[in-house]
Formats: C-alpha cells, sequence, structure tokens
C-alpha cells in the first residue's frame, strides 16, 4: 500500500504544477482548437486514471447492491442509507487488486488479507466510544457491513485468503472486537473455531476472549441489547460444541484437543465468575458485573440450543456448571453449615442461584440430579452452602426428587454404620435437615425422618452395641452447633431421657379429674343434688377429693354473668362444707386476674401500633403470583418455587420455631379462639382469602382433576406452620359454624376444597378447651380436621342446614372430581366420610325428590358448581344421583346408619325448622318405616325388625339426653328440659312409642326370648363402659337416670311377659325385678324408694297386664307376693309414694274393669290406714302383713304428717320385734343419708336424735337389734331381706353410722348396749370395716397442703377412726364374759391395732380365767 500512495502522490504533484497566466490562457485555446477524442480513447484514459489513483481501502467499503441487502445477515439499519448499484464494481476491484499485487509481486489473497484487516483497524479506531468496545456503534456496524461484502465477493472469486487473513487478525496491534469477530463467523468468512484454533497460544487467546465475553452486556446501549445477546449465544454454542465433544473424536486430531482445550478454558473461567457475581448478590446490586452474569444466566435456556448443540454435549456443560456450582469456594465447614442451614432454604436463597440451578435441572430427571449430587459429594470438596441450596431448590421445583432423596439418605445411612463413616452420616443429616426446611409440602419433618431412622431398635445403629455408640457420640458432638428445635427431636424421638415405666401409663390423674368433674356437673344439672360419689370421696377418698378433684373443678375462667351449673355446684358444695375456705378464696381470686387479664389485653390490643405493611405487601405479592401460575398445571416446578417463596416469607413474618414438628405428631387447636397479634390476624386472613381466589381462578381454567399439585402443596405448606395453621383452622371452624349462612359462593366452594386436602393429609387434631362428645371422639388419639368440622355442621335450623347442605356438597363433589381416575377405592381417601353422611341425612330432608329411587347419573357434576348462575338445590340432587356417590354409600364407613340418622334429627329445633310439623312427621316416618326399617344390618338398618328399631332409638335418645347440656346449654343459660324441648327429642319418642305399641303384643308373648330387650339395652351400655372409680359411677348414674326417664314413657306392659299355664294366664316380671334390685337399688339420687315414675309405671303395667288375664286378682297377687320376697324394693317404694300412687291406681283400675280392687293392693291401703290409726293414739293390732312394710308404713306416715318427735311414743305401742328393728334400719338410712347428702346443718343431728330413740324403745323392751349391723355376715337372719333394699354404698357406711351413733348415746343407755353379750364382737367387726373402708381409698397418704378440717360439719375420717378406737378401749373392760367370744373374734385380730389387739386379748383371757396370761406376740 505505501508503493501506491507514493505512485499516487507523484501523480498528484504533476498535475498540480503551477503555471503563468500566459501559459494557461494559450493551452486553452490550444485545447479548444483541438478536436475531441474518440470514446474508446476517453475510456482508455478514464481507466489508466483511476489504476493510479485508486484507494483500495476505500474501494472495499463500495457496494455492489442496497446496504439492506449487505447488512441483512449482519443487523438491521435505517432505510434511507442505501447505495445505488454500481455494475462491474466487483470485477473492477478485483482487476485493481491484481494488478497492484502484481505490481507489489505479493500474491493476491495476501494483499486482500492485510488490506481488509487494515480497513477493519480503522473502522474499529472511528468508534464514537473512546475506550474499547465489544459492540460496533452504527457508522461502524454499515462500514463494516459493507467491507463484509467485498470480502464474501472476494472469497467466492478466490482472491482472499482465509488463512493469510487469520495470521492478520493475530499480527494487528488491537484484536477485533468480539462483534466483528461474530460477524466473519456468522458470514463464513473465519469461524470462530479456525481463528482460535489457528494461535497456539493457548493463554492469550483464552485471555482475549474472556476479557471480550466480560463485556457482553455491560454496555450501555440498549438499541445494541439483542444483538449482545445473539454475540453470546452463538459464541457460547461455539464454546460449549467444541469443549464438550466425543472423547474419541478429541483424542484422534491435536487441533480439535487445541480447539477442546481453548474453549473448555474460556468457559471454566466464565463459570468461576458468573458464581462470583451470583455469591455477591445484593452487595453490588447495579454492577457490570451482575449485568453480565444475567446475560449468562439467559444463556442456560435449553430452548436456545436446539438443534445447535447435541444434547449429550449440553448436558455434559450442563453438568460441569452443576459441579462447579457445588464446589464453588469450598471453605464452609461442616459445623457452620449446621449452624447457618436454616438460611439457606429455597426461599431465602439467592435469587440468581436460584435461578441457574433451576435452568440447570431442566435437561435432567430427578433421579440423574440425585445421582450426580452424590457423585460430586463423594469425590470433590464442596461449598455446603451452594450444595444445600442446590438440593432445597431441586426439592422444590422437582417433587419428585424426594423419593430418590430418601434412598440418597439411606444409602448414606447404610455406609456411614457400616464403615463408621462420619462424612456420610453428616452428609445425611445435613441433607435430611435442609429438605425438611422446606416443609411438608416438600418433604417430611425432620422429626418425622428421625423417628424412621432411629426411632426403634430395628433401626441402623441396633445392629450393634458399636453402632449404637457411634450414633451418639455423632449426636453428642453435634450439640454445640444444633438449635434447640433439633436437641429436642433427638431427645424425643431417641428417646434419651424416655422413662419406660409409664410407657403403658393409664392417662394423667389431671384429665381423669376433668372428667370426673364434667359428669358430676352433668348430674347435678340433672337431679339439682351433689353426686353421692363425690361426697363419698370427700369422706373416704379425701387425698384424691383435695388433690385432684377440687383444683380440676376450680380451675380459674372468665365467670359469666349469670350463674351457670358450674358455679351452681361449687356453690352447693361450699355451703355443704366440702371445699374449704382459703381454696375457695384463691378461686375466686383467680378468676379476678382472668378477667382483669381479658380487660388489659383488649386495651393494650386497642392502643398498638399497627405493624408496617412492607412484609404483608410481599406477601400479597407473592400470592398474586400463584394465583397467575396455577393457570399452567403442567410446569410444577414453577408453582412449587412459588409457594416456597410463600412460605418463607410466613417464616419471615411470624416467628415459628417447630420446624421440625412431624407432620403425623397431632396439632393442638384451640377451640376457643384466642387473640392474635395484627399480623397473625391479617396473615391468617390473607392465606384463606388468597387460597379461595386463586381456586377460583385455576377453577375457571381447568376441572379439579386436571388442575395440578397447587393446591395440595399450598396445604402442605401451611402444615409446616403450625401456629398459623392452628390460627387458619380456628378461623375456619368459626366461618363455617358462626358465619356459614352469610358466606358467598366463592367462599363456600374454597373453604369445601383446603378442607378436603386437610383430610387427604390426614392431619390429626387434639382439640383443646372442648367438652362433650367432640372431645369425647377426639380421646387420646385425636381426630382429622374434616371429622372435627362435621360434629360443628349440626343442622339444628333451617338456615344452617342449607348452608351445610352447600358445603358438604362442593367439598364431595370437589374430592369426588380429583380423581382422574373413577375407582372407588380412590375416592373414598379423599371424600370426607362425614360428609357423604351429613348429606345422606339433609338432601332427602330438604329435596322430597331424593326420597324416591332416582336414575344414576354418570358423567360429572362439577360442571354444575362452577356455573355462573349456581343452584345448589339442583347441585346437590345431582349429586345426590352420582354413580360414584351411591357408590360411596354402599362403603361402610360412609353407611349413615340409623343411629347417626337418628342423632341428627334429634338436634334439629322444631320452631326454627324448615319443615313444619306435617312435613317432618312424613320425612320421619319416611326414614323410619321405609327407609332403615327393611334396610339390612350391614348397611345400617335394622334388617326389617322392629325390636331392633327400637333399641336403636332407645341408644340414640339416651346418647342424645347426655349431649343436650353440651349442644345447648353452653350457648345459653337454659335448662335440660328446655334444650330437650327445642330439639326433636318429643317427636323421636313418638316414633318409638309408635313401634312399641307395634311391637308390645309381640313381645309379651314372646316366652322364648330371654331377658328384657329395654332393660338389655342399658346393660349393653353399662358393659361397654370402661371407667373406674368415680368416673364409673358418675357415669352408671347419668345413663341411669336417663334410661328411667325414657322407660316411663312406653307402654308401661312392656315389662311384663304373658304365660300360659295350661287354662290359666300367668305373668313374668323377673327381668324387671333384677333390673330394681340391681341398678335402681344402687340408684345414688334415690332417698329409701326408687323414683315415683317408675314405680306408677310398674303399677299401671301390672293392672293393664293383669287385666288381660283370667283371673287378675291372683295374677297381680302372684306377682307381689314375688316382690315382697325377691324385690322388697318395689314393695318400699309403694309405700313411700302410697298417699300418691293410691287414687292413681283406683282410678286406673275402675277404668279398667268393674272388678273389685286387687287384694294386695287392698292390703296396702289397709296397712296405711293403720298407720294413720296408730298416730291419732288408737291401738289396735297389725294388719296381716309382714313386719317390715308395716314398719315402712309407720315410719314414712310419721315423717310425713307429724315429723319425728313422736315416734318414739309410737313405737313403744308397738310389741313386734321385726317392726321395731325395721324402723330401726329405716332410721338408719336417713343417718347415712345425712353423712353422704347434708341439707342442713341440723339434719345429721335430727338423724342421730332418730336413731337414738329407736334405740331406745328396743333397748327398754329387750329386743335384739345389733345384728343389723353386721354387713360382713353372709346370712343376716330375719334382717336379711332389709339389705335387699339398702343400696351398697349404704351398706359399706354402715361402720361409720354405728360410730357415729354409739359412742354418742346417753350413758346409762350406752351402758346397757355395752353389757350385751353380742355388742364386743358387733364393735370390733365393725371397727376392723370403717378402718379398711378408709384404707381403701384412692390414696393413702395424705397430702402435706391438706386443708384443715376442724370447721367441717361433717365427720373426719381419720377423727371417727380415732374416736371409735379410743371408745373401744374404754369398752372392752367393762363387755360381759363371753367364753366363746374368742373365737369369733380370730379372724378380726389381724386387722387391729397391736394396743387395741392388746387390750382385747388381756380381757378375753382375764374373763376365761387364764392366771398365767402373758403379752401377746407383736410381731
Amino acid at each position: 500500500m505505501s508503493s501506491v500512495a507514493s505512485r499516487y502522490l507523484s501523480c498528484s504533484t504533476d498535475v498540480t504544477q503551477k503555471k503563468t497566466l500566459p501559459q494557461l490562457l494559450g493551452t486553452r485555446l490550444q485545447r479548444q482548437r483541438q478536436r475531441c477524442p474518440s470514446e474508446p480513447q476517453l475510456k482508455e484514459t478514464v481507466v489508466q486514471f483511476m489504476r493510479h489513483h485508486q484507494n483500495l481501502g476505500d474501494l472495499l467499503l463500495e457496494v455492489n447492491g442496497s446496504m439492506s441487502k449487505c447488512l441483512s445477515h449482519c443487523g438491521k439499519v435505517n432505510p434511507e442509507h442505501q447505495i445505488a448499484n454500481s455494475p462491474g464494481k466487483g470485477t473492477f476491484i478485483a482487476s485493481v487488486l491484481q494488478e497492484q499485487a502484481l505490481q507489489m509481486d505479493l500474491p493476491v489473497g495476501f494483499l486482500a488479507a492485510r488490506a481488509s484487516m487494515e480497513k477493519i483497524q480503522q473502522i474499529m479506531q472511528q468508534g464514537t466510544i473512546p475506550k474499547r468496545a465489544v459492540i460496533l456503534d452504527s457508522g461502524q456496524r454499515r462500514m463494516f457491513a459493507c467491507l463484509l461484502q467485498r470480502m464474501q465477493e472476494l472469497l467466492s472469486s478466490n482472491m482472499l485468503s482465509r488463512l493469510q487473513f487469520i495470521e492478520e487478525i493475530w499480527k494487528a496491534k488491537e484484536l477485533p472486537t468480539l462483534e466483528i469477530v461474530w460477524r466473519l463467523h456468522k458470514e463464513s468468512i473465519v469461524s470462530l473455531e479456525e481463528l482460535v484454533s489457528s494461535n497456539p497460544d493457548v493463554s492469550a487467546v483464552v485471555c482475549w476472549l474472556f476479557n471480550d465475553l466480560l463485556c457482553l452486556g455491560t454496555e450501555d446501549a440498549d438499541q445494541h441489547e439483542d444483538i449482545q445477546r445473539q454475540i453470546l449465544l452463538d459464541l457460547v454454542i461455539v464454546l460449549v460444541r467444541n469443549a464438550f465433544q466425543k472423547l474419541n473424536i478429541v483424542e484422534s486430531d491435536p487441533k480439535v484437543q487445541h480447539l477442546t482445550q481453548i474453549c473448555f478454558t474460556v468457559l471454566g473461567k466464565m463459570i468461576p465468575y458468573l458464581l462470583d457475581t451470583v455469591w455477591n448478590e445484593g452487595e453490588r446490586e447495579h454492577s457490570a458485573e451482575q449485568k453480565t452474569t444475567i446475560f449468562w444466566l439467559d444463556m442456560f435456556d435449553v430452548t436456545l440450543f436446539h438443534g445447535a448443540i447435541s444434547l449429550d454435549s449440553l448436558k455434559q456443560f450442563f453438568y460441569h456448571t452443576l459441579t462447579q456450582s457445588l464446589t464453588y469456594n469450598p471453605v464452609l465447614e461442616a459445623s457452620e453449615a449446621i449452624r447457618r442451614q436454616g438460611e439457606w432454604c429455597f426461599a431465602k436463597s439467592k435469587p440468581l442461584l436460584v435461578t441457574l440451578y433451576r435452568k440447570l435441572f431442566v435437561l435432567f430427571s430427578a433421579e440423574e440430579l440425585i445421582t450426580h449430587l452424590q457423585q460430586v459429594l463423594e469425590s470433590h470438596e464442596v461449598n455446603w452452602q451452594c450444595v444445600l441450596s442446590c438440593a432445597s431448590t431441586l426439592l422444590v421445583c422437582q417433587p419428585e426428587s424426594q423419593k430418590y432423596l430418601k434412598e440418597l439418605l439411606t444409602k448414606l445411612l447404610i455406609n456411614a454404620f457400616e464403615n463408621y463413616d462420619l462424612e456420610s452420616m453428616i452428609t445425611a443429616f445435613l441433607l435430611a435437615r435442609q429438605a425438611a426446611l422446606e416443609g411438608p409440602a416438600v418433604f417430611i419433618s425432620y422429626s418425622e425422618w428421625f423417628k424412621n431412622s432411629f426411632g426403634s431398635a430395628s433401626s441402623y445403629h441396633g445392629s450393634s452395641k458399636k453402632s449404637l455408640i457411634f450414633l451418639l457420640k455423632f449426636l453428642t458432638d453435634l450439640v454445640p452447633f444444633e438449635t434447640a428445635q433439633y436437641l429436642k427431636v433427638t431427645i424425643e424421638e431417641l428417646g434419651l431421657y424416655e422413662d419406660l415405666s409409664t410407657a403403658n401409663a393409664p392417662p394423667k390423674p389431671q384429665c381423669q379429674a376433668m372428667q370426673d368433674v364434667e359428669r358430676a356437673v352433668l348430674i347435678f344439672e340433672n337431679s339439682g343434688k351433689i353426686p353421692a360419689s363425690v361426697m363419698e370421696a370427700s369422706i373416704f377418698r379425701r387425698p384424691y377429693y383435695l388433690t385432684r378433684f377440687l383444683p380440676a373443678l376450680l380451675t380459674p375462667r372468665l365467670l359469666p354473668p349469670a350463674q351457670d351449673s358450674r358455679m351452681v355446684f361449687i356453690d352447693s358444695l361450699r355451703k355443704a362444707d366440702k371445699i374449704p375456705e382459703n381454696l375457695y378464696a384463691s378461686y375466686v381470686q383467680a378468676c379476678e386476674r382472668e378477667k382483669q387479664c381479658l380487660l388489659e389485653a383488649d386495651v393494650s390490643m386497642s392502643e398498638e401500633v399497627q405493624c408496617p405493611m412492607e412484609p404483608i405487601g410481599v406477601l400479597t405479592t407473592a400470592l398474586e403470583e400463584l394465583n397467575k401460575v396455577v393457570t399452567e398445571p403442567s410446569d410444577i416446578g414453577v408453582v412449587s418455587a412459588q409457594i416456597a417463596v410463600i412460605s418463607g416469607q410466613l417464616k419471615t413474618m411470624i416467628d415459628i420455631d417447630d420446624d421440625c414438628t412431624a407432620m403425623d405428631k397431632p396439632i393442638q387447636l384451640e377451640t376457643v379462639v384466642h387473640e392474635l397479634t395484627p399480623v397473625e390476624s391479617e396473615v391468617r386472613d390473607l392465606l384463606l382469602k388468597s387460597f379461595c381466589q386463586t381456586f377460583i381462578t385455576a377453577t375457571n381454567f381447568n376441572p379439579p382433576q386436571r388442575q395440578g399439585e397447587w393446591a395440595s402443596l399450598f396445604v402442605k405448606m401451611l402444615c409446616g406452620h403450625r401456629k398459623l395453621l392452628s390460627a387458619v383452622l380456628t378461623r375456619v371452624l368459626h366461618l363455617t359454624t358462626h358465619q356459614g349462612s352469610s358466606l358467598a359462593d366463592v367462599h363456600i366452594l374454597g373453604l369445601a376444597a383446603f378442607t378436603v386436602h386437610l383430610h387427604i393429609l390426614q392431619l390429626i387434631l387434639l382439640p383443646m378447651n372442648s367438652t362433650g362428645p367432640v372431645a369425647e371422639s377426639a380421646g387420646q388419639e385425636g381426630v382429622s380436621f374434616a371429622e372435627y368440622l362435621n360434629q360443628f355442621l349440626i343442622c339444628r335450623t333451617g338456615e344452617f342446614s342449607t348452608f351445610c347442605m352447600r358445603f358438604c356438597t362442593a367439598a364431595v363433589a370437589y374430592a369426588i372430581s380429583l380423581s382422574p381416575l373413577p375407582s372407588i377405592d380412590i375416592i373414598k381417601l379423599s371424600v370426607p366420610s362425614g360428609f357423604v353422611q351429613k348429606l345422606q341425612y339433609i338432601v332427602p330432608r330438604l329435596i322430597p325428590e331424593a326420597r324416591q329411587e332416582q336414575e344414576v347419573i354418570k358423567e360429572s357434576m362439577w360442571h354444575n358448581l362452577v356455573d355462573l348462575n349456581l343452584n345448589w338445590r339442583a347441585a346437590a340432587l345431582s349429586l345426590f344421583k352420582q354413580r360414584l356417590f351411591k357408590e360411596l354409600t354402599k362403603v361402610k364407613e360412609f353407611q349413615l346408619t340409623f343411629h347417626e340418622w337418628l342423632m341428627s334429627e334429634l338436634a334439629v329445633q322444631p320452631d326454627k325448622d324448615l319443615l313444619v310439623d306435617l312435613e317432618r312427621q312424613d320425612y320421619q316416618h319416611w326414614a323410619c318405616y321405609q327407609l332403615y326399617l327393611p334396610s339390612p344390618l350391614s348397611e345400617g338398618g335394622c334388617g326389617g325388625d322392629l325390636e331392633t328399631a327400637c333399641r336403636i332409638i332407645m341408644n340414640a335418645l339416651m346418647d342424645f339426653h347426655k349431649r343436650a347440656k353440651v349442644r345447648y346449654c353452653e350457648e345459653s343459660d337454659c335448662s335440660e328440659l328446655s334444650s330437650l324441648n327445642r330439639s326433636c327429642y318429643e317427636s323421636i319418642t313418638c316414633r318409638l312409642q309408635e313401634m312399641m305399641f307395634d311391637l308390645e303384643k309381640v313381645w309379651t308373648k314372646a316366652l322364648d326370648k330371654s331377658g328384657h330387650f329395654l332393660l338389655d339395652v342399658f346393660q349393653d351400655r353399662m358393659a361397654r363402659l370402661e371407667l373406674s372409680n368415680l368416673s364409673k359411677k358418675l357415669e352408671h348414674q347419668i345413663e341411669l337416670q336417663i334410661f328411667i326417664r325414657i322407660l316411663v314413657v312406653l307402654p308401661p306392659s312392656l315389662l311384663f311377659k304373658t304365660r300360659k299355664d295350661r287354662l290359666r294366664t300367668t305373668l313374668e316380671c323377673e327381668a324387671f325385678f333384677h333390673f330394681t334390685n340391681t341398678e335402681l337399688r344402687n340408684d345414688c339420687s334415690k332417698e329409701f324408694a326408687i323414683p315415683f315414675g317408675v314405680t306408677l309405671h310398674f303399677f299401671r303395667g301390672l293392672l293393664n297386664a293383669g287385666v288381660e288375664c283370667e283371673e287378675p286378682d291372683c295374677v297381680i297377687a302372684d306377682i307381689l307376693s314375688v316382690a315382697r320376697t325377691h324385690c322388697p324394693l318395689l314393695l318400699l317404694s309403694a309405700t313411700f309414694w302410697w298417699p300418691r300412687l293410691e287414687q292413681v291406681l283406683i282410678t286406673q283400675w275402675k277404668r279398667l274393669t268393674d272388678d273389685t280392687f286387687p287384694r294386695e293392693l287392698q292390703r296396702m291401703v289397709d296397712n296405711q290406714c293403720w298407720a294413720n290409726r296408730l298416730l291419732s293414739g288408737k291401738v289396735e293390732c297389725s294388719p296381716p302383713d309382714i313386719p317390715w312394710v308395716l314398719g315402712a308404713f309407720l315410719y314414712f306416715t310419721v315423717k310425713r304428717k307429724t315429723g319425728l318427735a313422736i315416734l318414739q311414743t309410737t313405737m313403744k305401742k308397738i310389741c313386734a320385734e321385726n317392726e321395731l328393728v325395721s324402723v330401726l334400719c329405716f332410721s338408719l338410712m336417713d343417718l347415712i343419708s345425712s353423712l353422704l347428702k347434708p341439707k342442713e346443718s341440723s339434719a345429721l343431728t335430727v338423724a342421730l336424735k332418730l336413731c337414738a330413740d329407736v334405740i331406745l324403745v328396743l333397748e327398754e323392751q329387750n329386743k335384739s337389734w345389733l345384728n343389723i349391723f353386721l354387713v360382713a355376715n353372709k346370712d343376716r337372719g330375719p334382717y336379711q331381706i332389709l339389705y335387699n333394699i339398702i343400696s351398697d354404698m349404704e351398706i359399706k357406711i354402715l361402720p361409720v353410722a354405728f360410730y357415729s351413733l354409739i359412742p354418742g348415746l346417753e350413758p346409762k343407755l350406752l351402758s346397757s348396749i355395752i353389757r350385751r353379750s353380742d355388742f364386743l364382737s358387733v364393735a370390733i367387726i365393725l371397727y376392723t370395716g370403717m378402718v379398711k373402708l378408709f384404707l381403701d381409698g384412692e390414696d393413702t397418704t395424705l397430702a402435706s397442703n391438706q386443708c384443715d378440717l376442724q370447721s367441717s360439719k361433717q365427720p373426719d375420717p381419720l377423727g371417727l377412726i380415732t374416736r371409735g378406737r379410743q371408745f373401744l378401749l374404754r369398752a372392752i373392760p367393762v363387755c360381759p364374759a363371753q367364753t366363746y367370744l374368742k373365737s369369733q373374734l380370730q379372724v378380726a385380730w389381724k386387722d387391729i391395732d397391736p394396743e387395741l389387739k392388746a387390750a382385747l386379748g388381756h380381757h378375753l383371757n382375764v374373763c376365761n380365767g387364764d392366771d398365767l396370761y402373758s403379752e401377746p406376740t407383736i410381731l
């Protein structure tokens, strides 16, 4: 080029030489006179001129064609920059190039290459940017486009040497920019592979490419962004394609090896630089490096490489990148990872790092990624933050990886315990904890994993002692680095501090005491009296009563404005001196503190400053983003990642320390809505609102079975936030049970879906602060949320029934539609059984069409619920007729049994029912007689048996009666009676009576059946009770009271069976007699007699059944005669209630027949007349009846008419011993009742005075009476029948009555009693019985803080025993000598204390004349 330039300069000098004016003028004139040359000569002259003056570099920029054509493959240009075509320009440039090459004696290709490279240098220097840039500006790009066209023309005519051009590139002072290299590569002038492989200096090539690549993405020109992305993509394709070739190709060619080395090295430098900027994310948010990082991350989009690189090469590149990311800067130790791994969960990981991982995961399956992770962990030093963040991202974005991670953890633990490899152990624990941090939506909790791995003897550490020591040492070494939540799991699940002796222990005593309190309050509510079992416990089981029962009863609470049953019960105990004053005062003060704390909390809540809204805004944005991504259910990774972001934000906003809690561990649910912080309340409502909105959004795009896993993942995620979950579930309960009728369709559908997914997860709840059937059903094991919620969905009112139908329809329809395969075995796992049962009850009730046979619908009915004009009635009926729903109702756990139907119907409040009385009666008749009576037992029906139906109804009535208080009285201040009146109790009782009347004639003649089906109902229920001590007694008493209430409204004739004996019909009543002797006799609420209603019911039945016989008088006499000997309590009750009973029976008999009043009943009339005349002063012979009956008439008549003051005078007129002893027996019953059930302060004094008066009369008449106290004798002689009247508890209390009575008698009377021959034996036996009664209590050790009992008006057991002992010590010396007494007392000696035994032995020996008496052997 220098020679050309010099020639050009020389020619220019000759032409421009100066001349004078005449010379110029002359020359002009001469030229004008010359002739013009010919055209060929002129052309030749022009050509010669151009050849001598042409600049080859500028010539190369002249374009043959439009600029747009030149730039068609080089970028966009402005249409106005176009150059006209110049035909023949290429040929001209070629000829010029050839001529200059000939003149310079250079190859044409070399000259063209040199000229092109020099022009490239000039173009690079003409840029507007002062520093070196990898991107051309618009002017440079236009010029270079023209140059490229010329170079393509020269290449096509073989006038440009590609090799020489490459050499010129490397020789240049400044290497071409990246865009120039890229355009040369794209236009196939010089490929990047050729350029890179031509330079043997690997470091220089790598440095040049690496530095220019770093500049991509940092250019400020936004208009060049697309070009930069394309450049980077094409260069990365070249680098990856050549860096990751097949090994056999690389090894066969050294040039390929050289190229591979360069490309691999460039990528090897770029990836750490990329990781470095990713690692420093947030520190330099607007830095050029981070911009480059974002550009590079975009290059990991797999779709960009489609068709350009083989899949194997791309996988190798991604594997390589993943490996480098996991091993980047491995400086963190495992101990630091244990301490800090909570900061590396998916939601808290660096977004750019997560983006990189997610892009790298696209090409691989979950199994491949877990395998690669295992290989990296085994062969490299890793960066634990990168590894654990990678594991979290993998689990969140590819949910199927959970399975393979569990397998990896298993392999690690096996290797750890087989080889005692500490690294495998640490790796397993880190990975398991990291996975658990993502919550139950992603992986099982750490607690559950730890329990599965080490929670049993067959676990990894159970094979040998060495393995156990290895595990314990490892866990011990972890302690300094672990948080409290992980230490807690280690202690609890491994059982390091477990007390194995309590593994099978019974429920906690405090829980038992709470149940006892609830039962006692319920009995008090029904009877208005303190349960006798409580009174008994207050005397003979005082430690339990003071240390457990009373603290449970006096648990501090916010007292209601008006007294409830519990408060009245407490007041009654206090008036009876059963609650120490100091304990009651502490209870009142504690209740006042509860009230004050609540008031202070209200004030603080009102004054609390609202928290910043920024976190709420972030959570709202995340939830809105979830609403967008659920429309594409196929991309499960995106949905899972977004839910992980939501979970991370929840952890940030609400302090939750239970990440380790296992899903299978029950969550305690506070049924009482407690105050939440403003943040917790807002988050709770936002989550529910967002779930409902997202559910509707997803439903608008896809049916449930094609919506993906978003809802399940959402609920699983929420299960990982236990505190927040409890608040959400409580809110759902509140919404459904209190605001159900006001919920919109959107809310109903959303809450129903939410409940279904909770049911699928089988999350177990332990309801707190709940009583009644809800608490009983929960028990110690807990219930699922759907089951728990179902117990609150009670269709009491029409309004709530409508809501229940809507909610259950939505839930069941959604659960059925979830499964893509219509298999009943799959569907029943997702459908809450209680909701199906609820629909079986409510749909036929509200929609009469459902009671008829309907055609079965096979197609899905979900579309009925997403219709804009949603008709819930039509939707419910459609679901009711759906084939899968019909199949579900045939599965046992989904069947609505007759008993369950009855319980639902009993809860309905008639005054608020949608059905009027006649409609309700028609529905009940349809259900009882058409649906359940003919249905088989296997389907929850009665099998066509009326007796079975009656049993079921009675059980249902009793169950509902027990729940009446819980169901209603907790909501309002109402009594049990009003609670029953507000239900369908009466109407269902009518259905029972209807069936009983149908059954009456059949049953009374069914002699082949043993027992009595009505009474068997009660016995079966008692057999199912699994309680003990006080709890069982209280429950038994409740059951008995309810059963009696039902029994007396049924046909009384059912108590009797008829039997044909030849020509005579007789009656049998053995079953009822047995029931009276066992159950009614021990009914703690009775006073002398069974209730009037039962007594009247028996006699009404007796008259009704007797009239049907041929000889009514004889039949009635036979039954009452049997009753006198085998069931005296019935006769005693008739005696007690006779003034009320007499007129009723006489009236009924007259209504039934014209015959005379039965003689046995007439005898009772005569007995009452005799007692009345005796009190009026007329002494006459006793009527012909057994003595104890006469004594009962006399005693009860005295009590009713004149009180007990004249009883002593009246008794003196009676000479019959048995009648007097009978009166004493009844007096003792009064005394025992006063001991157990104090009515007023003077009651005990009156009872003691009465017994003393009777004993005085007996002593004056020298009657034998002491044997009445001998409870231990099997044969009580003539008084045996009296003990069939007294309850078992009263018999046990007889020793207490004896020592409460005898020592306090007047000295003269007492002296007379002591001198009786049988006194000492009776006194010793009773003393032993009293001591044993005290020792048989639940606790034999008194609490140290036992309250002072001196102020109590009731007998103190210890004081009573002490006084009895002192009395015996004084009485023994003055007792008469009896030679046979020693043999009678030998059995009792072993149970008395040494001092008393010594005194008794000394007395007996002295009385027997043994002068050689020695002290008895104590030991």
